[in-house]
């Protein structure tokens, strides 16, 4: 064939490639937000329809009641669950969170369902900063959807959004303080990226784990987040004070045992525990790093995700819950960083349009995987366990007892109690002074009514409750007594 043929055929194909380029660049905004907003439907929509039955309620009215309690004099997150049944007199004790002190606006104006909005749409506002960091590495605009497509749509943190029986989890802050801070740092924003880090690291002890994977990854490799030696060492030395202060510094102060952190001294100190735990290692995080498998080809970015990767592994956590809304992410990341060197390796071995090929089935096979995995969890969990109470058999129940005592409402019952002063799990009836249960679903709680009845006073009932007084224990049963048994 002639050479002039065989150019005639090269500039044509790159004059389509140009031409599909220059459409999708500008038609990107427009595709972009018909995802963030069917996805952002989608997953408020799951979220509430859990919650209409009852679950995705546990760790959610936990925050919700530490966030009604706090009245920044003499009670900080405090929550009543957490005073009995660990002896903290707040839930900086449990993790340390001060940050989740900017949620209180949001549950005193919107109550639970504005903390299940902002778990909700979390990863929409990371992926913003996300495609802004793709675009500052020269992604193309199909690289950057598969970026945001990736991100978004992974099973893992759509799993971990929908948060099944748990609802809300501080950690989503992570992303909210997270994204922006990668970005600022990505750019050279360093004041900004100063201020947020130190949001960053007061969400959770575990966001130093990211900070001392970054540092790692730019010591090793290389990655965005550092531009000399002195910041990092700075990032590090902060990180450093707040994971000793917050995990061992303030439960000492205050005579308290940080429950998480003995347990992982624990698991780290005995090789055996260790040993189980890897053979037990969940399948979920095959799937973390099989759906982000370009960012391999940025190790500096990818180690971010590492030491967190290793202490959830050795505590025998799933990549599905909470956790994986950062872990995806981070690993995100890595994948806007790594695509330009796999784009690049591809080129150079005539393999561009196998490459594209490749990310487009990538993209329809996470699409679809992320969504089934949330809607398959929602209906098994709401066909099993789902029970849905009426608004108006919950103002009655509520209306029953008296709100300044302890009371132990069932988990698919909490909906409508999340203010009140003492709020207990179900498994802390013996120790409140009213049960709310739900006689016509087994359970936990229902089972010790029924072995407890006798002791019980019956003071309202229709056919989704039961409403008892205990007349055996005071209003507020302290935590000394209750040591006492």
């Amino acid at each position: 064939m002639p050479a002039g043929g065989k150019t005639s055929r090269s500039n044509f194909r790159g004059n389509q490639v140009l031409r599909f380029e220059t459409t999708l660049e500008r038609r990107l905004p427009i595709i972009l937000a018909v995802i963030f907003a069917g996805w952002g439907a989608y997953m408020i929509g799951m979220k509430f329809r859990l919650l209409h039955y009852g679950l995705a309620t546990d760790d959610l009215f936990n925050y919700v009641n530490a966030l009604y309690n706090t009245n920044f004099q003499d009670k900080w997150l405090f929550s009543a669950r957490y005073e009995l049944l660990r002896g903290l007199p707040s839930l900086l004790f449990n993790h340390w969170q001060p940050t989740l002190l900017v949620l209180w606006p949001v549950v005193h104006l919107a109550g639970a369902e504005g903390l299940l909005v902002v778990q909700a749409l979390a990863p929409l506002w990371a992926a913003v900063f996300l495609l802004k960091i793709a675009e500052r590495f020269g992604l193309s605009a199909f690289e950057r959807l598969f970026v945001a497509v990736v991100c978004l749509f992974h099973p893992n943190l759509m799993a971990a959004v929908m948060d099944s029986m748990y609802g809300f989890h501080g950690t989503c802050l992570l992303l909210y303080f997270g994204a922006p801070m990668a970005w600022a740092a990505a750019t050279g924003r360093w004041p900004l990226a100063f201020v947020l880090l130190i949001f960053f690291l007061n969400i959770r002890e575990n966001a130093a784990l990211y900070v001392v994977g970054a540092a790692a990854g730019w010591l090793l490799f290389t990655n965005p987040y550092f531009a000399t030696r002195r910041g990092l060492a700075a990032a590090v030395t902060i990180a450093a004070i707040t994971f000793i202060g917050g995990l061992i510094v303030a439960p000492w102060l205050m005579g308290v045992v940080h429950e998480h952190a003995n347990h992982a001294h624990e698991v780290l100190s005995t090789p055996s525990r260790i040993v189980l735990a890897l053979k037990n290692m969940d399948t979920d995080w095959h799937n973390l790093f099989l759906w982000l498998w370009p960012g391999l080809a940025a190790p500096g970015a990818l180690l971010t995700i590492v030491p967190e990767s290793i202490i959830l592994i050795l505590a025998q956590k799933k990549a599905s819950h909470w956790y994986g809304m950062t872990l995806v992410f981070a690993g995100a990341l890595a994948v806007a960083q790594g695509l330009p060197q796999v784009r690049a390796y591809a080129d150079r071995k005539g393999l561009g349009k196998a490459l594209t090929v490749l990310l487009t089935l990538h993209m329809i096979a996470i699409a679809v995987a992320g969504p089934k995995e949330v809607w398959g969890q929602t209906r098994k969990l709401v066909t099993r366990i789902g029970h849905h109470v009426p608004l108006e058999s919950r103002t009655q129940a509520r209306a029953a007892v008296d709100t300044r005592c302890r009371v132990a409402v069932e988990l698919q019952a909490m909906y409508g109690f999340g203010d009140l002063p003492y709020l207990q799990y179900p498994r802390q009836a013996a120790q409140s002074k009213y049960i709310v249960a739900m006689p016509s679903m087994p359970s936990g709680l229902t089972k010790w009514v029924n072995a407890t009845k006798g002791e019980l006073k019956l003071i309202y009932e229709d056919t989704h409750l039961a409403v008892f007084e205990n007349p055996r224990v005071p209003c507020v049963l302290t935590l000394d007594a209750a040591a006492k048994g």
